[in-house]
């Protein structure tokens, strides 16, 4: 098994250094732009940087002035992570990366430097395929998973091709979910939480899953309610912790802090008179919290509690491409659990996808690959469809079929003592 595992890293590393060393997409250059930010000695007032400066100023012709809208750590571990393993590039290239992209198209020194920035996410990459090979016994099923995992598209394409940072978050969260069920560590596993919440909200919805699991054997918190608060505390008190140094930033209040895509989900709703709704985000999370609160489950499969709530969120979302990757870990642990049973799922989730990726955004497809085909940039996506709002509808229709589904299955039962 040893020569496979090293074989498929071999594969899956060349494949992942082709993609960053060939692709391009605009949000890697924001998180160069805040690491220059910050090493101008920027910290407190970093969310108000871009607010302060004169209204002429050729930065603004750029960059809005809410450009930072993520989480603080977002900035301040990638920012100086990307600044520093940059500084050996000229600066004429670094200027022109930020303020002239189309022009440094075709310069294979670009392509170096959009691997270098991208390099960072093999360590979370690599470290969620060794966490996911260890939830599983037979040597079959880690070899499975580990392969699933290291050739899996959404991660390739939202790491290496679009340079987002969702694999971190993602990773925290399989690194809490490890934790808590292979060393029922569940205080650490909250903090793990917290942090992934630092990078993307999302985590936080594991915390009360977490807190309230129930298992036939001794947990370590025994399941008292001063231990549930503690627990979700915890992973709460990780994540204000991260924030508290800029609350008093008008900036940060007004971009960061409560981000719009994060109240995406709480459009769907139902009328129930002329001023009152039923919001079915909420409502949802809600009635699952309280399955989980009264049904015993086996902590092994912890993670389908952590799969309801993802889904859920997804459900009624208008989520971008990259998202999807929240998912990927939990839509392989359910592969190889079935024994590929669920493959069609996965096929109908992965066209929703792909329907979303090529429908209208040209960044999103086209334009990636400029930087080794330069004429790429500024074509047209790859289809234009005459409603754009009906064939959003229709893909997200597909995948929340698939997602009733896998809720409908992994529906908790009460475990037997």
């Amino acid at each position: 098994m040893r020569k496979k595992i090293i074989w498929i890293i071999a594969i899956g590393v060349l494949i992942r250094l082709g993609l960053a060393f060939s692709t391009y997409h605009s949000d890697v250059q924001p998180f160069y732009f805040a690491g220059s930010v910050i090493a101008k000695g920027n910290v407190f007032n970093f969310y108000d940087y871009l607010g302060n400066l004169p209204a002429g100023d050729p930065i603004l012709k750029i960059y809005p002035p809410n450009l930072f809208n993520y989480p603080p750590l977002v900035y301040f571990f990638l920012g100086p992570i990307s600044y520093l393993v940059s500084l050996p590039f000229s600066r004429e290239l670094m200027n022109g990366f930020i303020f002239d992209l189309p022009n440094q198209l075709g310069n294979l020194q670009l392509n170096f430097l959009l691997l270098i920035l991208k390099l960072p996410y093999f360590v979370f990459d690599l470290g969620i395929a060794a966490l996911i090979f260890k939830f599983f016994k037979e040597p079959k099923n880690k070899l499975f998973a580990f392969a699933l995992w290291m050739f899996n598209p959404i991660n390739l394409y939202a790491t290496y091709m679009m340079g987002q940072f969702d694999v971190i978050p993602t990773f925290l969260t399989v690194l809490a979910l490890y934790f808590a069920v292979k060393r029922e560590k569940f205080f650490l596993a909250a903090v793990f939480l917290g942090l992934g919440a630092s990078f993307k909200i999302f985590p936080f919805l594991f915390l009360v899953p977490l807190a309230l699991m129930k298992d036939k054997r001794s947990l370590p918190y025994d399941g008292k309610w001063m231990d549930r608060i503690k627990i979700v505390g915890l992973g709460a008190l990780t994540y204000v912790a991260t924030i508290l140094p800029f609350i008093n930033s008008s900036g940060f209040r007004a971009n960061a802090l409560v981000a719009g895509q994060t109240t995406k989900s709480m459009y769907a709703a139902l009328p129930i008179s002329g001023g009152e709704s039923i919001i079915f985000f909420p409502f949802l999370i809600l009635f699952f919290y309280l399955v989980f609160l009264f049904k015993k489950g086996d902590l092994k499969n912890l993670w389908s509690r952590f799969f309801i709530v993802i889904l859920i969120f997804f459900v009624f979302t208008h989520y971008h491409p990259q998202w999807f990757l929240w998912v990927t870990p939990f839509i392989i642990f359910d592969l190889v659990k079935s024994g590929l049973k669920h493959w069609p799922l996965v096929v109908l989730s992965f066209v929703s996808w792909l329907g979303l990726v090529t429908l209208y955004d040209p960044g999103l497809s086209v334009w990636l690959f400029s930087p080794i085909a330069p004429y790429l940039y500024g074509q047209k996506g790859l289809w234009i469809p005459s409603d754009l709002n009906i064939a959003r509808s229709y893909l997200q229709t597909i995948f929340v079929s698939v997602a009733t589904y896998y809720i409908y299955y992994y529906f908790p039962k009460e475990s037997k003592a």
